[in-house]
């Protein structure tokens, strides 16, 4: 299952910072670790309080223990916590978009013409005035006051800020540089990479850059088809070609191509090639 942040995990306002239009921070609490795939809706700065957060990517795996922090861009990413016995793992995260980003350099005369590359994700080492600030930023958590909004924008600026000001500012003004001039992404690539996971039109629109018209006119010019219609015949195609060649379950089979929703797979399913994905099966083991 992909899960998508910003959300709340264990429900009430001890968990969530947010208006009725945004998520500013989100804190978490773990006392059993796994491994999980999260879309990562916006850009995210997370304080590890208590354990190890580990990012992985390709063969490589990045750590961030208590007493480091970590920068990561909108995206899809396999996460896991590594928790101490009769500890827990904690994080606080908190949220910003492209919009945000703009705006902060451009108001402290930061932005540049031309942004150097930068990764998906930095991890940086806490020091005195950030470890003062994520404990005064946790004392808003479930608080109800005027201007709270401001307040919390207020505090988004002054954690970059402090940032800035330490040693890693060259690679933090990279990473923060490099989302206002983020070019869209290939189109093919975005695509085909996130095929299998059960992703929206929007959250792939917003994954390649583009607004969700400009992705709708992307796709047409690139693969000539409406997106919708041509990603669920790949990911049907792969079904069938999955149902004749393993074992899986259909629910299995279903989830593993990107369809969250069983019944609504077996019913394109069965448009698409005249019998339900049981029968596909069936008559594979026929012959």
């Amino acid at each position: 299952m992909l899960s998508r942040y910003p959300i709340v995990v264990r429900g009430g306002d001890k968990d969530m910072l947010q208006s009725d239009s945004n998520a500013f921070a989100r804190y978490k609490l773990a006392n059993t670790a796994q491994q999980h795939t999260n879309f990562i809706t916006e850009h995210t700065l997370l304080f590890v309080l208590q354990g190890h957060k580990r990012l992985h990517i390709d063969e490589s795996t990045y750590t961030a223990e208590a007493g480091h922090l970590m920068l990561m861009k909108r995206g899809i990413y396999t996460m896991s916590e590594f928790i101490e016995e009769g500890l827990n793992y904690e994080a606080l995260l908190l949220f910003f978009n492209d919009e945000f980003v703009k705006k902060f350099l451009h108001h402290y005369q930061l932005t540049t013409t031309q942004a150097a590359p930068a990764p998906s994700h930095l991890v940086i080492p806490s020091n005195e005035l950030l470890d003062n600030f994520k404990s005064q930023y946790m004392s808003y958590f479930g608080k109800t006051m005027d201007n709270l909004e401001m307040i919390l924008k207020l505090k988004l600026q002054e954690v970059l800020l402090l940032l800035l000001a330490g040693p890693q500012r060259k690679n933090i003004l990279e990473f923060l540089q490099s989302i206002t001039f983020g070019q869209p992404l290939d189109i093919d690539y975005i695509v085909r990479k996130h095929l299998f996971q059960p992703l929206t039109l929007e959250e792939l629109a917003k994954l390649s850059g583009r607004s969700l018209a400009s992705f709708k006119r992307d796709f047409q010019q690139r693969y000539q088809s409406a997106p919708k219609k041509w990603i669920n015949e790949q990911r049907l195609a792969h079904a069938h070609m999955l149902l004749q060649h393993s074992d899986k379950q259909v629910s299995e089979v279903a989830m593993g191509c990107g369809f969250e929703n069983i019944p609504h797979f077996i019913r394109i399913f069965k448009q698409e090639y005249g019998v339900t994905p049981n029968h596909a099966r069936a008559k594979n083991a026929i012959v």
